[in-house]
């Protein structure tokens, strides 16, 4: 038998043992392919693979290049020196190595969307929109390419199509999890959907079979002693709804309240080690299928589940799904209903969701704090409040630091009717997006058509720290809200620094956070019911410099005075809640036993 014949014997064999979960015996015959002369190629490749697999990219990029001296058009390898490259940060040779791919054989559609990937990741979206619209005209039933592109469209602030795209996406495949949760909020962001269609776009995918699982009988520990309170977030990180959580979690009365947080982050940081001290209990669920999170949960005996993410990315609203603690609630992370029924309740408060017509459209109960939904805690690192900068410039300077995607053209059409009736004044507006260019060109151009010139308008794509993203507010007189999706975050902030917001309130939650938040900070005034409204509110707090003045001078003692910084007050009303909930439900319990 000669050495090829040899060595392709000795694959198949390699191949066997990895199917028979014989790793390191699989291991140890590749290596001695890799040693041959000439090596093989395929060997090279395959040891590469399980490289990759155990974290080891440096040496994963040296075996793939020897594959590629030996097979140079190897697309599979070049696809995956790509991805070894893009782990070391190398990612111009990453880029590189995928287009590389794509070049001998354009069809390769893991390629393609890697690339498009690394380029929607270097904020490049109108080359990987362009990249992935090839791929789904070479590919149209290719569903990874419908979902990627459908989250480039998003992230460039194009709702509705992305609206669209998410739907074909579903179309291809219904039970694509992503896609359906990506959709749910998406429909927040243009006002072409209303408040009935987004309850039953909800409904709905309650009804798709990620939200179905096998649901197993899972045991729960009974037992006395404090309440145990379970928080599931994909969002102890450097994340705005830490901003949020981390107040409450510091104020708990530990002598009642027993906290576990379960935690579905994949790059923990220093936020995740800061969440992580605040708990008596921590559990690492990222990467855990369903029913084991969820048998972990039930096994920590939890009372009281919380939710904190809703239908956002990283959420694992499917463990919820087999019902691991008696009471389950959802919270902060996201502006609407679950539409899930194993979902009991739903905390908000009577400004962001007004009694009447919010509670028959959500399938949890609403449960209203008696002032804010919830509290904020400002960062360390912001710098101190400057005078407004139209002193120094003599004109006003507008705002908006809100994600992109709620920059619709109805906000732009709105914001450029309140420049047109502040003579002189100025729009700066700041999202990563706004690198791109080809987004900046398509942003400029719905403010001129709305008769308003692109030197009038300037685009920021924002700064990596926290402190050099809030001294960006010291450039700005008064924050202009988005809307029907208002800023949460970002309103915080802008008050904190001293910036005025004004708002458009709705008819839902995500168009009324502005309203909470002004109205618990005493700014009530600031919250308009009408466009013609918002315009004119702008205009008379263009017109009085002095208030302005006066305004930053005073911001954070009145924000101080808020229920948004009142953790200890908010915590508290949150513990009433959650312990009559506990005790609805041992009253149930103990009639049931009966």
């Amino acid at each position: 038998m000669n050495q090829e014949h040899s060595g392709q014997a000795q694959l198949k064999y390699v191949e066997l043992l990895l199917r028979k979960g014989m790793q390191e015996e699989a291991r140890a015959r590749l290596e001695e392919l890799v040693r041959q002369e000439p090596p093989s190629a395929a060997a090279c490749y395959l040891l590469a693979v399980l490289k990759g697999e155990d974290g080891q990219a440096r040496e994963a990029a040296g075996l793939l290049a020897r594959t590629l001296s030996l097979e140079p058009e190897n697309t599979k390898a070049l696809n995956a020196l790509g991805g070894a490259l893009r782990q070391l940060g190398q990612l111009e040779r990453a880029a590189a190595a995928f287009a590389q791919a794509l070049r001998i054989e354009p069809g390769f559609g893991e390629a393609r969307i890697n690339l498009a990937l690394l380029l929607k990741e270097a904020l490049r979206l109108t080359e990987a929109e362009a990249l992935l619209r090839a791929g789904v005209e070479l590919a149209p039933g290719s569903v990874r390419l419908a979902y990627n592109l459908a989250n480039v469209l998003h992230a460039q602030g194009r709702s509705l199509e992305a609206v669209a795209a998410y739907r074909e996406t579903l179309r291809l495949d219904p039970d694509h999890l992503d896609a359906r949760q990506n959709l749910l909020f998406a429909l927040h962001y243009a006002p072409q959907f209303t408040r009935r269609g987004i309850y039953a776009e909800h409904l709905k995918a309650a009804r798709s079979r990620p939200f179905r699982p096998n649901r197993q009988t899972v045991d729960r520990p009974h037992r006395g002693g404090r309440i145990r309170v379970g928080y599931l977030s994909p969002d102890f990180r450097g994340h705005a709804v830490a901003s949020f959580i981390e107040p409450v979690l510091k104020q708990h009365d530990r002598d009642r309240f027993e906290i576990f947080c379960y935690a579905n982050v994949p790059a923990p940081d220093a936020t995740t080690g800061r969440l992580r001290e605040l708990c008596d209990q921590w559990r690492d669920i990222h990467g855990m299928a369903d029913h084991n999170a969820a048998a972990l949960i039930a096994g920590d005996g939890i009372d009281i589940l919380v939710d904190l993410a809703g239908h956002t990315s990283g959420s694992r609203l499917p463990v919820f799904c087999h019902r691991p603690a008696p009471i389950q609630v959802t919270w902060i992370g996201y502006p609407d209903t679950t539409g899930l029924k194993e979902m009991d309740y739903r905390i908000t408060d009577a400004l962001a969701d007004p009694p009447g017509i919010e509670d028959r459209l959500h399938s949890e109960v609403l449960l209203r704090l008696p002032r804010s939904f919830c509290c904020y805690a400002p960062p360390a690192e912001a710098p101190e409040i400057a005078p407004p900068p139209c002193g120094a410039n003599g004109y006003i300077t507008f705002g908006s630091f809100n994600n992109l995607s709620k920059v619709t053209p109805e906000v732009i059409a709105l914001w450029s009717r309140v420049l047109r009736a502040v003579g002189d004044s100025r729009l700066l507006l700041k999202a990563k997006p706004l690198a791109d260019r080809g987004v900046r060109q398509r942003i400029l151009e719905q403010f001129l058509e709305q008769g308003v010139a692109a030197e009038r308008i300037e685009l920021d794509q924002g700064q990596p720290g926290t402190r050099e993203h809030l001294e960006q507010y010291q450039r700005v007189d008064i924050g202009l809200d988005t809307f029907p999706y208002n800023g949460t975050t970002t309103t915080c902030e802008a008050l904190w620094m001293g910036v005025p917001v004004i708002s458009l309130a709705g008819d839902r939650h995500c168009s009324r956070t502005g309203a909470s938040l002004l109205t618990n900070c005493g700014l009530a005034d600031l919250v308009t019911t009408s466009e013609a409204a918002y315009v004119d509110m702008a205009r008379q707090v263009a017109r009085d410099r002095e208030t302005l003045r006066e305004f930053r001078a005073g911001a954070r003692e009145r924000m101080r005075r808020s229920p948004l910084l009142d953790a200890a007050g908010v915590t508290r009303e949150l513990e009433g809640v959650l312990a009559e909930l506990w005790a609805t439900s041992r009253e149930k319990l103990a009639t049931e036993e009966i």
